[in-house]
């Protein structure tokens, strides 16, 4: 099943407004384990001279693409229209065995 892929960005001075806005985020939309695994969860985050950026992993279970994605959207909607300057995309990569299977090969051991 493919990765969904979230990165974020604010300006630094914004920071406060986020973490008040993750707290709220997590009371609207509760982890749900049947989506998917989270391999980089709580969001990986790197301070840049441009502001703050973050990156989110999940493994997406078998036909919750369209779930995710959707939450995917809700959750950076719901800060992106609450912050003046807070930007995100979503991005569905491919895990090692779909992209050789699209090629009709197996990944190496």
């Amino acid at each position: 099943m493919p990765y969904l892929i979230s990165f974020a960005k604010w300006p630094s001075h914004k920071t406060a407004e986020v973490m008040k806005k993750a707290i709220e985020a997590f009371k609207k939309f509760p982890e749900d384990e049947s989506l998917g695994e989270g391999l980089v969860s709580g969001n990986g985050i790197k301070v840049t001279e441009e502001g703050v950026r973050s990156i989110s992993v999940t493994k997406v279970s078998k036909g919750k693409l369209e779930e995710n994605y959707l939450r995917g959207q809700a959750i950076g909607n719901l800060y992106a229209l609450g912050i003046d300057g807070f930007e995100y995309t979503l991005e569905v990569w491919s895990t090692l065995e779909e992209a050789y299977g699209s090629i009709g090969q197996k990944p190496p051991e």
